[in-house]
């Protein structure tokens, strides 16, 4: 399995007893400070035989980003010396992978995190510290996390457990054209409005 902390397995089989709203729980909390991403609940809920995986993945997303909107609006109001008070240890781990992500992807690097081995809450509470515009954040966290949630309800039910080891390598070679694309058109958006500010 791709998630296995067999010291948590008392958490996570008291969270599995909360059916949904566990998940939900573990989905927000995740995306502000919870150490344990939501595989950890879902992937096994899935593969016990749940009866709509797809409504998992729907619950995930919405409450993994509304999750992102809290973390964004914390690090955004509260500003470096909070975060550094509580989340320092998350942030200085992962700062230089943030900091390149950001620089080369600009706001579409939320779309990205969603796919990438990096707790999606330093992603976020970067983001509110760096002030990305609030309507892309969120878009591209919409995105990134119902991308992410559903694909592995999609591989699951359709390839069983075994392929979700290399879940981070497929899922980048599925969402990077995406970003691609996004990036592209940006790209021209901006070139076009470099050249009638010359004009």
């Amino acid at each position: 399995m791709m998630i296995d902390f067999p010291f948590l397995d008392p958490l996570k089989e008291f969270l599995i007893a909360q059916s949904e709203l566990g998940l939900a729980l573990v989905a927000f909390t995740e995306s502000v400070f919870f150490p344990i991403p939501p595989d950890f609940l879902y992937i096994p809920m899935i593969l016990s035989g749940y009866e709509n995986p797809y409504f998992l993945a729907l619950l995930s997303s919405l409450a993994s980003v509304l999750g992102a909107i809290s973390a964004y609006a914390i690090a955004y109001y509260g500003g470096r010396p909070l975060i550094d008070k509580f989340a320092k240890q998350y942030l200085e781990k992962y700062l230089n992978q943030i900091e390149t992500f950001f620089d080369r992807y600009g706001s579409a690097s939320i779309l990205l995190a969603a796919f990438t081995p990096i707790p999606f809450k330093v992603f976020t509470l970067s983001a509110g510290l760096a002030k990305m515009p609030f309507k892309s954040f969120v878009i591209y966290s919409i995105l990134g996390r119902a991308g992410r949630f559903y694909l592995v309800s999609y591989i699951l039910i359709n390839f069983g457990e075994e392929i979700m080891q290399n879940f981070f390598k497929w899922s980048l070679l599925l969402i990077l054209p995406l970003l691609g694309v996004i990036l592209t058109k940006y790209w021209k958006k901006a070139k076009k409005t470099g050249i009638n500010s010359n004009s």
